[in-house]
């Protein structure tokens, strides 16, 4: 996922180099003009305004970050008189791109104060908004307002106080969407817990004569190359109780096993093993192990039959001092 940053750039070029290391951090490809690290895209053969146009155009969704500045007006270079933040909005809300906006609250305080005197002659003092070039970042706001909450461009935005709650709402708001391609992607390179399973059923003898039961031994491995934490492993027919290890590493197994007494020609059972993963996703597998009497001699195997994945918490391990 491609994730374009508006901002001005030289009065919040720390926030955008954070917010673009958290993106990362969390699996986005962010862009930004003033990032060489970012996947913006350099039009040689068009001017700095037209080549910010087509990286909105190519990215999945538009982050505003609106501050204190609202940038020079471009009227001089055959523009209508907006900022190149305000003409990357426009252009977002335009091609139906996703916008999330963010405000700044002494932003948001004086757009309120903003509106309430906008039709009196005499000038209002405001805190934060204090020279008059920057103005427009009211009527980018009003103008945000203005969108329908029902419709294709939502006029949703938020406030932030700090560069801290800002990385944490935009992070929150991606995490949910970005998980499942983080699942895909970690089961694609083997960096996911997923557990196979092998069954062996062999007779019990009693002084040499089969008394009529066969043991069951049941294995469960971790064939990925990650850990599995917080490791349950039961019947589903019996206690929830701990079997096995909490912790899981690549490679390891589980041993289970039960003893079935011959009362029918078949033996169904469930075994059920639920774990977290480190990108704060946790697993229940539901394992069938059957049996099956053939003359003299028993089948048996077991299967997946049903696995589910859900959001997690996330892994939270305590080291205590030595």
């Amino acid at each position: 996922m491609k994730v374009f940053i508006s901002s001005t750039v030289y009065d919040l070029i720390d926030i955008r180099a954070e917010l673009a290391e958290q993106l990362r951090t969390i699996g986005i490809t962010p862009v930004l003009s003033d990032d060489k690290l970012s996947d913006f895209r350099v039009q040689h053969d068009v001017n700095s305004i037209e080549t910010c146009l087509v990286n909105v155009e190519s990215s999945d969704e538009f982050l505003l970050i609106m501050d204190q500045r609202y940038g020079p007006t471009l009227e001089k270079f055959g523009y209508d008189k907006f900022s190149a933040t305000h003409l990357e909005y426009q252009h977002a809300i335009k091609k139906g791109i996703p916008v999330r906006v963010y405000v700044r609250d002494r932003l948001e305080a004086d757009f309120v104060i903003w509106k309430r005197n906008k039709e009196r002659k005499e000038p209002v003092k405001l805190s934060w908004v204090t020279e008059d070039k920057d103005l427009g970042l009211f009527e980018l706001l009003n103008e945000h307002a203005r969108l329908q909450v029902d419709s294709t461009a939502s006029n949703w935005y938020a406030t932030f106080t700090s560069s801290i709650d800002l990385k944490a709402a935009i992070t929150k708001h991606f995490e949910k969407r970005i998980l499942p391609e983080r699942l895909v992607e970690a089961i694609q390179n083997n960096v996911f817990p997923l557990f196979d399973i092998k069954v062996e059923a062999s007779p019990i003898y009693i002084d040499k004569y089969f008394v009529g039961m066969w043991g069951f031994k049941i294995n469960l491995t971790n064939i990925s190359r990650v850990p599995a934490f917080h490791s349950e492993v039961y019947w589903e027919d019996g206690d929830k109780d701990i079997e096995g290890d909490s912790f899981i590493a690549s490679s390891q197994s589980v041993l289970m096993d039960f003893v079935w007494e011959e009362d029918s020609d078949v033996v169904e059972k469930f075994l059920i093993i639920e774990y977290e993963s480190s990108i704060g996703i946790s697993v229940r597998d539901r394992f069938c192990i059957i049996g099956r009497i053939d003359g003299f001699a028993i089948i048996s195997g077991g299967r997946l039959v049903d696995r589910k994945f859900k959001r997690s918490a996330g892994i939270s391990l305590e080291i205590e001092d030595a």
